[in-house]
Parts: structure tokens; C-alpha cells; sequence
């Protein structure tokens, strides 16, 4: 039996209301997948996920999973201010097994709206296997800004490439201004081809 990873370790800085934010998402998110009632939103969660569907007040946050029913990011989140810079938050968001790229950074676009409005924030993800099997290796990349998510993987890319086409394998004929000595060659070519003509219809 194979199994396939989905890894990825990435850091970035936010404010430190963002770094509140992300953190609890990143609770509400475990709290739900384990079952669990989260306690009350905060007004700024509430704000970042507003609800779908009626009252249920969690509905907007499931609503950036593929499977609401597991609202799983699978990756940790840490970090946090420094004394040199205490109004700056470092966020340090890994995983090893089942990292969760979509999900993470629709999270990072609606936790981190300030920041994203002075400079996008990307990741790469790697996808492995336990096992050497064609097509179970590969990853991507996201870059997120503050209207948008833009995620490729890397089967994306290389179908695109491959879709795109291959230059001619035909050499191209050099310029005999670029080229003296093809033009040369050429010349002595054609003379001698003329010479013979000239010799057997003598």
C-alpha cells in the first residue's frame, strides 16, 4: 500500500491582529474536525467568514473546504512578535502530511487583508509518495493577494508546457551575411554542378 504526502513550510509577516486572526481560525478548524463546539466567534472572525447559510454562524468558514464535514488545513501554525519589531507578527504555517494549499490560502486572503494590501504573500507544496510511482510525485505553487488566489500545480504547468508544443527539429538555413563560409560553400556548389551540365551536354 502507497501512501502520498502533501508537505509544504512557509513563513511570512502580518500585523498582529492578523496573527490573531489566523490563530483563531486554525482552532475553530481542529475544534470542528474533531467534532467539537468552538467557542464564539470573535466579531473579526465573523467579519473574514461571514455565514451562508442562516444561523449556522460556522457556515462561512466550511465554506473554503472541498468536504465541510472535515475542515481540515492539515498543517500547524506558530510564531509571533518580537521585541524588536512588536508591532510585526512572524507566521510560520507547516505540514507534513496532508497540507491543505487551497484551504491555507483562501485562510491567509481572508485573515491577512492589510498585509496582502502592501505585498502578496506565496508557498510551494511538494506531493511525495511512499512508494516509486509514475505520476504520485509533484507540488505547485500560490501566490495570494488581496482579491485573489492564484494556485497552479506542478502537473498544471508541465500540461501547459506540453500542450504548447516543441520548436522544429529542422536547422534553420544560415544568412550568408551571418555566414560567409556556408555562402562560399554554397557558391562552390552551384559552380561545379554547372560545370558538369556544361561538360555532358558538350
Amino acid at each position: 500500500m502507497a501512501e502520498t504526502y502533501f508537505s509544504a513550510s512557509f513563513a511570512f509577516s502580518c500585523t498582529n491582529a492578523e496573527m490573531a486572526l489566523l490563530e483563531e481560525a486554525f482552532s475553530v478548524s481542529e475544534d470542528l474536525n474533531c467534532k467539537m463546539e468552538p467557542p464564539s466567534p470573535s466579531p473579526e472572525f465573523l467579519n473574514a467568514f461571514p455565514p451562508t447559510q442562516g444561523g449556522d454562524q460556522w457556515s462561512g468558514f466550511l465554506a473554503l473546504f472541498d468536504d465541510p464535514n472535515f475542515p481540515m488545513l492539515g498543517a500547524d501554525l506558530s510564531g509571533g512578535n518580537s521585541a524588536n519589531e512588536p508591532a510585526i507578527s512572524t507566521v510560520l504555517i507547516s505540514g507534513t502530511t496532508d497540507f491543505q494549499p487551497w484551504a491555507i490560502a483562501e485562510l491567509i486572503r481572508r485573515c491577512c487583508q492589510a498585509s496582502l494590501g502592501l505585498a502578496p504573500i506565496g508557498f510551494e507544496w511538494a506531493v511525495t509518495c511512499s512508494r516509486a510511482r509514475p505520476g504520485e510525485f509533484g507540488g505547485g505553487r500560490c501566490a495570494i493577494f488581496a482579491d485573489r488566489v492564484d494556485i497552479q500545480s506542478t502537473g498544471e504547468a508541465l500540461n501547459h508546457a506540453l500542450a504548447a508544443g516543441t520548436p522544429s527539429r529542422r536547422r534553420p538555413t544560415p544568412d550568408p551575411v551571418d555566414c560567409p563560409e556556408w555562402a562560399r560553400a554554397c557558391s562552390s556548389m552551384h559552380l561545379n554542378s554547372s560545370a558538369t551540365r556544361l561538360s555532358s551536354s558538350g
